[in-house]
C-alpha cells in the first residue's frame, strides 16, 4: 500500500552509505583503463558517485534526527575506529610491505589490498566522525536566519585559509605539517592501488578536508530539523562540489578549491525564502558582503603580486621544482 504524499518515506540506513562509499573505493582500484578518454569518462563519474555517497551518507544521518548523545556515540565510535587504523593495523602492514620491497620482491594483489582497505576504514571513520560532529553542533542553531552568515562565514574563511595563504595553505605547504595535513584529509578513490598505473590513465579523486565533510553533516542537519529547502541544497552541494573536484583534477591552471565556498552556497541560495531579515539586518549584511568581496579581492591581488615580486627578485624559486 503507498504512502500518503505528506508521509516522509524513512531514510535509508547511514550504515548502507559508508557501505556503499567502500564498495566503491575498494572497486575503482581494479578497473581496468586502455585509454585516456575511458579514464577521463571513469574519473568523471566515479568523482559524481563518491560525492553524492558523501552527501547521501550526511543526508541520512541528518533525517534520522539523532539526538546529541547518539551523534557523540557515533562520533566516538568513529574516533576510536580512526585511531585503531592509524595506530596499529596501517603501522603492521607498512612494515611488511616495507620488508617484502626490501627483500627485492613485489607485493601480491591481496596484500595491495589489505593496504587498501585498511586506508578506506581510515577514511570512512574520518567521514563519520566528521559528519556526526556536525550533526551535534547543528543542535545549536535554532533559526533560519542563521543559515546565511554561517555560509558566508564559513566561505570566506576557507577562503582565505586555502587560497590566501592561510592555515590549510601553510600546514599544505611546510613539509613539517603536510603529513599532519594529510591525516585530516580522506582520500577519494583511485585506481593507481594495485599495480604500477601510469598517471594518465588512472582514476584520482582529489582528497577532501575533515572541514568539509564537518560543514556537509552540520549544514544538511540543520536543513532537516528547520525544515528548509534540504532535497534541493543536497543536490545542490554534491553537483558544486564535484565540479569543484573535477576542475582541479582536469584543469591544470585551478589550484585547491575552498570546498566550502560550493557548501555553504549549496545550504543557503536554494532557502533564500526562509530568510527574514528587517531591513536594518539587510542593509549590515549587504555592507558586510561588500567588505568581504574588497578584502577577499584585495587579499587575492595582493598574494599574486608578492608572489610575482619573489620570483622576480629569486629566479631560482621554482625552477628546481619536480
Amino acid at each position: 500500500m503507498p504512502l500518503p504524499e505528506n508521509v516522509e518515506k524513512q531514510p535509508v540506513s547511514p550504515a548502507v552509505w559508508l557501505l556503499c562509499i567502500a564498495v566503491l573505493d575498494l572497486t575503482v582500484s581494479f578497473i581496468p583503463i586502455p585509454n585516456r578518454l575511458l579514464a577521463g569518462a571513469m574519473t568523471v563519474g566515479v568523482t559524481l558517485a563518491y560525492v553524492g555517497l558523501v552527501v547521501a551518507f550526511a543526508l541520512s544521518v541528518a533525517r534520522s534526527k539523532w539526538s546529541i548523545p547518539t551523534a557523540l556515540t557515533g562520533m566516538g565510535y568513529s574516533i576510536a575506529l580512526w585511531l585503531a587504523v592509524y595506530k596499529f593495523m596501517q603501522p603492521l602492514l607498512d612494515e611488511r610491505a616495507s620488508l617484502i620491497r626490501q627483500s627485492g620482491g613485489r607485493l601480491s594483489k591481496m596484500g595491495l589490498l589489505a593496504l587498501s582497505y585498511t586506508a578506506t576504514v581510515q577514511d570512512l571513520a574520518l567521514i563519520g566522525a566528521a559528519v556526526c560532529g556536525g550533526a551535534v553542533l547543528a543542535r545549536l542553531i535554532k533559526h533560519p536566519n542563521m543559515v546565511g552568515p554561517i555560509g558566508a562565514m564559513i566561505a570566506l574563511i576557507d577562503t582565505w585559509g586555502v587560497l590566501f595563504g592561510g592555515p590549510v595553505s601553510q600546514m599544505l605547504n611546510n613539509p613539517a605539517t603536510k603529513k599532519l595535513a594529510g591525516l585530516a584529509m580522506a582520500g577519494g578513490p583511485h585506481s593507481d592501488t594495485i599495480g604500477n598505473v601510469p598517471r594518465e590513465l588512472s582514476i584520482n579523486v582529489p582528497n577532501v578536508g575533515i572541514g568539509d565533510f564537518l560543514f556537509i553533516g552540520l549544514l544538511l542537519c540543520v536543513l532537516v530539523n528547520l525544515d528548509m529547502n534540504w532535497r534541493t541544497s543536497a543536490r545542490f552541494m554534491a553537483v558544486a562540489v564535484s565540479l569543484a573536484l573535477l576542475s582541479i583534477v582536469f584543469l591544470p591552471f585551478v589550484p585547491a578549491l575552498p570546498g566550502l565556498v560550493f557548501i555553504g552556497a549549496g545550504a543557503v541560495f536554494p532557502n533564500l525564502k526562509y530568510f527574514r531579515f528587517t531591513r536594518e539586518e539587510k542593509f549590515a549584511l549587504l555592507y558586510a558582503g561588500i567588505l568581504v568581496l574588497v578584502l577577499t579581492g584585495g587579499a587575492y591581488f595582493g598574494v599574486q603580486s608578492k608572489l610575482a615580486s619573489h620570483k622576480q627578485s629569486n629566479p631560482a624559486v621554482g625552477a628546481a621544482a619536480p
